[in-house]
């Protein structure tokens, strides 16, 4: 099945979605109104600046997922049942349904609050009815907009802890070194106080880990690996570098990060999570993070909600 967007200018609301097999097709409106200087025709897409950009992507998957599962179950006129599907999320709220269901669906599992428990927090917050913000969509959490275009982001514990297990659970070594800090990582390092050896070992072998996967991705694809013995030697000189250095310095999470502020950081932060409990860690994380001074929380519904202003 394919799925492309587009906007019908016969209507205010005109953004549209069109699915088709090769053999049927069916358009229906998703609720909401684009205007044509941010509409990018050729990638069938808005502007990132969209409140609902990365709504839009996710339910493009979500039809597509939808449409085989219907399929393998042999379902009859599947367009037509995902097009009533849809008619049903959007006919009250628009694409607000749409974000709502994406949102619920990807999160409730990992314990984290409704779209709808989010918004009534950010309302206790602001003091602003529906009406008068747009709220987006970001992973599993929330960014707020209001008429005055003040920008607000709003988070929780569950949401942060998923967020840092998926980045552990991928050795995500970029999502690492660029979703998370570093001196809270730091932080509890230091209070583990954990021995030489036992670091230096566990740390070595994730190291090891990496390269081989890194080789291994490399013929996969049909690369020369020349490039990567060149990067496997500059790291494993960082590494020596490291580990002459441990003695010196309380934070080694900090000294990994001057030596290699992506891939040697990210393996040290994955050795101590294996070390240590790493729920305690995530636990002690969030603690830090939402003890920031930016985060104001808000009780609402019997939970917590962190929110700040956002700043660009």
């Amino acid at each position: 099945m394919k799925v492309t967007y587009y906007l019908d200018e016969k209507n205010e609301e005109n953004l549209y979605c069109r699915i088709s097999d090769g053999t049927n097709m069916e358009s229906f409106p998703l609720g909401y109104a684009i205007v044509d200087e941010e509409w990018d025709e050729d990638s069938e897409e808005g502007s990132p600046d969209d409140p609902y950009f990365y709504t839009l992507i996710r339910f493009k998957e979500f039809l597509l997922e939808r449409y085989e599962m219907l399929e393998d179950r042999g379902a009859a006129n599947v367009l037509t049942v995902l097009k009533n599907e849809v008619e049903v999320l959007t006919t009250e709220l628009g694409i607000q349904g749409i974000a709502r269901k994406m949102f619920n669906d990807e999160n409730h599992l990992a314990g984290v609050p409704s779209y709808d428990q989010f918004l009534r927090a950010f309302e206790t917050y602001s003091k602003l009815e529906n009406d008068e913000y747009e709220a987006r969509v970001i992973d599993n959490t929330l960014e707020f907009i209001t008429e005055d275009e003040d920008e607000f982001q709003m988070d929780t514990h569950a949401g942060l802890t998923a967020r840092l297990k998926s980045f552990v659970d991928k050795k995500s070594h970029a999502e690492i070194a660029t979703m998370t800090d570093k001196e809270i990582w730091g932080a509890i390092y230091v209070e583990a106080a954990m021995e030489k050896p036992v670091f230096i070992s566990e740390m070595l072998r994730e190291w090891e880990m990496f390269w081989d996967n890194e080789y291994e991705e490399t013929l996969k694809s049909g690369g020369g690996t020349a490039d990567v013995d060149k990067l496997k030697e500059k790291s494993w000189r960082q590494f020596q570098v490291f580990m002459a250095c441990y003695n010196e310095t309380g934070d080694n999470i900090q000294l990994a990060h001057q030596l290699d502020d992506i891939d040697l950081y990210a393996i040290a932060v994955l050795t101590m999570l294996g070390i240590l409990d790493t729920e305690a860690c995530f636990e002690g994380y969030c603690e830090a993070e939402f003890k920031h001074k930016d985060w104001e929380v808000i009780e609402s519904g019997g939970e917590r909600f962190f929110v700040k202003g956002m700043e660009w």
